[in-house]
């Protein structure tokens, strides 16, 4: 089939590779993909060890205080069927009948099927403060347990760690055959890969993908996808019938709400930090005009589909009562600053769950576009009420699942490209979304190098001179690597380090590898809407940014950071520590953006006067000027911001640049830097609200500004910053990587760790994400 991509082919190829892995002392985690395509990710567990996986009484019992049974005991076990076992299909963020491709396959194979659902608490921690995130989980899975059931089957509901809860299943139904979604998000990939592990060699493990065009594998440039990406394909019905489970498997019960947040909420907190679990608990849940519509998408497929047509055809009957809600969130979201935001906005939470599939919503939208090519009357409800296109919902519907679906796809492939960090980048999904980072593998404590920074960070770093000039960036290797908890430096703060405007995580390459090298854990994030991560229509702004930094830190790194920014980023990052402090031990800026304001006073803005905002025709006209200019001038703008070590803004930096700068909703990111509230001053940012120990490591030739007398200006201002100058221009950590790796070190271990009570007490699963 044409929109699946299956793998069964060369399962027994996987099975020798698994068992070879299993006999080496090959540890470290690096990505490969078979001729197939199929991609492995990470180290293989051991096999599950039924010893220790807890007698079958004990395990009902056990589930049945959570509301729902495992699976059968031994008693009950199934017998495999005349095809050699029953397929399980696997159900994880593909909460759906419609357009699936996976069930498909399964009822096409015609044995019989198995669909599955695992309730992990430890993966489920982002939903604990998303508007109905838990209970949207909760009403998506009834709704397919209901759907299901309509169909003659049913949804096994299982709970816990998916790699013991699915092996046992498989061994209990002597199932021939595992269906999944393929994944790209890192921690939901390794899931996938512990299962792999764990299961028999005979079964066959089968992962699908879907895509809105025909023509694979997308390239990574926009405007080449655009140009090759083939026929629309059209999404596939949901089956009429199904085959019921086997006789005397029981399917068990959804967990109620307040057992599923205990779970979730007693996981998370375990395996964080004392200051991030604190702060899980204390920040409110989201609230806005949108959670009217979250309660109604939180009631799954039916609601979702049902919610879907109303959006699109809102245009044409906007004062129906069953569409008021819809037309609030459209008109709210639908703002100069956001043009076409107002899919994403509603129906994020339900692309997340899978409740609703990126191709049928392009098929649907594009449905309605013919509609009025061909000539049919549109009302023009929007349009009368605030001016706004008739239009709107198709355009916004069409170009949402298409980025999606474009950046789905280069995610994929973005995982066995070659980094300039030597470890493969990672995906995480914030509020849904695709971003990237990029951390490096830790070094054995055996390497003579580990803990000593200074010989860590010299034969980590690419070579340079002593000024750093005519230093270039070769790949670098990947290293051994241990577990989080056995890093020398592992009571430490991680090392979070944050890009510019224009720039991403990858820019960090410099300094990845030499400070895990030294025994610290480090991340490099990209925002959304930069380099790789994907471009919605979002608001995108100072407070979108923090939000985005302390959400990566709550889940992905799991402990306080010492914060690193540069130019935007760096305003970003103080932004950040003077809003959550207790997530953030030490503070370094990097020619940073941002005035210094000493007799700034905090104001209180009067809600009921509107915000003034440009005129949208100039910004429009103002953006896609400096949009085009910028585009055919990278080479030459960053030469100019290199001024010491030109040759470090080498033509991998220029073409990553330009490659995101044709990604779809480039454009809406740059147009909303005209949008951006007004920012606070910096030194108010620093002194007054974080007040913790904050390095400057300042470019003196930064081309941009009067870096020495900003440096000055901002050490006068606020008592608790050092300033270090460096001979560079506006991006020192990529120009003399260094000496900006010379100055956190030594910042980290003199200033921010001088003394064990700056250490962090870290559980030993400190992170679930990373």
């Amino acid at each position: 089939m044409d929109t699946v991509v299956f793998h069964s082919a060369c399962s027994a190829v996987h099975g020798y590779a698994r068992r070879a892995h299993k006999s080496s002392l090959v540890n470290r985690e690096v990505p490969t993909r078979c001729a197939c395509g199929r991609l492995r990710y990470g180290r293989p567990t051991s096999r599950l060890d039924k010893q220790h996986s807890g007698e079958p009484a004990a395990r009902s019992a056990h589930a049945a205080t959570l509301g729902c049974r495992l699976v059968l005991t031994t008693a009950h076990a199934m017998t495999a069927n005349a095809t050699g076992g029953p397929t399980i299909v696997w159900f994880k963020h593909d909460l759906r009948l419609d357009d699936h491709p996976g069930l498909q396959e399964a009822v096409t194979a015609g044995t019989s099927l198995v669909p599955v659902f695992c309730f992990d608490p430890s993966q489920l921690g982002h939903l604990l403060r998303a508007s109905h995130g838990l209970e949207g989980l909760l009403g998506a899975v009834k709704a397919l347990k209901q759907g299901l059931q309509q169909l003659g089957s049913d949804l096994v509901i299982l709970w816990g760690p998916p790699e013991q809860q699915l092996p046992m299943l498989v061994d209990q139904l002597q199932a021939s055959s595992l269906i999944l979604e393929e994944e790209i998000e890192y921690r939901w990939h390794k899931a996938v890969d512990k299962v792999q592990a764990a299961l028999p060699d005979h079964v066959t493990v089968q992962p699908w993908r879907m895509h809105i065009f025909s023509q694979l594998p997308y390239p990574d440039n926009y405007k080449q996808f655009k140009q090759r990406r083939g026929s629309q394909l059209q999404p596939v019905e949901a089956p009429q019938h199904l085959p019921a489970l086997p006789s005397g498997l029981d399917a068990g019960q959804v967990p109620s709400l307040a057992e599923l947040e205990a779970a979730v909420a007693a996981v998370s907190s375990g395996r964080q930090a004392a200051e991030v679990a604190a702060l899980m608990q204390d920040l409110p849940v989201t609230q806005s005009w949108l959670s009217q519509i979250s309660r109604q998408l939180a009631e799954g497929e039916p609601a979702v589909q049902s919610a879907l047509h109303q959006y699109l055809q809102c245009a044409d009957s906007p004062n129906s009562a069953a569409n008021q809600d819809l037309l609030t969130a459209v008109l709210s979201s639908e703002v100069p600053a956001t043009p076409l935001g107002s899919f994403p906005a509603i129906f994020n939470q339900a692309l997340a769950l899978g409740t609703l599939s990126r191709r049928r919503v392009y098929h649907e939208a594009q449905l309605q576009r013919r509609k009025k090519k061909e000539g049919k009357k549109w009302q023009g409800g929007l349009q009368k009420q605030k001016k706004i296109a008739v239009d709107v919902p198709h355009q916004s519907a069409s170009n949402t699942v298409e980025v999606s679906d474009f950046h789905w796809h280069l995610a994929s492939s973005d995982r066995v490209r070659d980094t300039k960090t030597g470890d493969a980048a990672r995906h995480w999904r914030w509020r849904g979304f695709i971003t990237d980072y990029h951390t490096a593998e830790a070094v054995l404590q055996d390497n003579p190098m580990a803990g000593n920074p200074t010989e860590a960070m010299l034969t980590s770093n690419h070579s340079s001179g002593a000024n750093g000039s005519g230093s270039s960036h070769p790949d670098a290797q990947p290293s051994s690597s241990a577990a989080e908890g056995q890093l020398p430096q592992s009571s430490a703060p991680a090392f979070l380090l944050v890009h510019g405007f224009g720039a991403f995580g990858e820019q960090w390459r410099g300094q990845i590898k030499a400070l895990t090298a030294a025994g610290y854990q480090v991340y490099a994030p990209t925002f959304p809407g930069y380099g790789r991560s994907e471009k919605q229509a979002l608001a995108y702004s100072q407070e979108l940014w923090r939000d985005f930094l302390r959400d990566f830190v709550l889940e992905v790194v799991g402990r306080p950071v010492v914060i690193a920014g540069n130019s935007i980023g760096g305003f970003i990052s103080a932004s950040l520590a003077a809003d959550y402090p207790s997530l953030v031990k030490g503070l370094v800026l990097l020619n940073s953006a941002g005035k210094v304001d000493k007799s700034y006073t905090p104001r209180t803005e009067d809600p009921s006067q509107p915000a003034k905002v440009p005129p949208k025709l100039l910004v429009d006209a103002a953006s896609q000027g400096l949009f085009l200019f910028l585009r055919t001038s990278v080479a030459r703008t960053l030469t100019r911001l290199y001024p010491v070590a030109p040759g470090n803004a080498d033509e991998w930096l220029g073409q990553e640049i330009l490659r995101a700068a044709a990604d779809p909703g480039a454009l809406g990111v740059f147009r909303s830097v005209f949008y951006l509230p007004k920012p606070r001053p910096l030194n108010y940012l620093i002194q007054e609200l974080y007040g913790g120990p904050t390095l400057v490591l300042q470019g003196a030739k930064d081309p941009l500004s009067n870096a020495v007398a900003r440096a000055k200006e901002l050490e006068a201002a606020c008592r608790n910053v050092r300033v270090q100058m460096l001979d560079a221009g506006h991006c020192p950590h990529d120009e003399v990587p260094h000496l900006v790796n010379d100055g956190l070190l030594n910042f980290m271990q003199t200033t921010v760790c001088k003394d064990k009570t700056q250490s962090v007490d870290v559980p030993e699963l400190a992170s679930t994400s990373a």
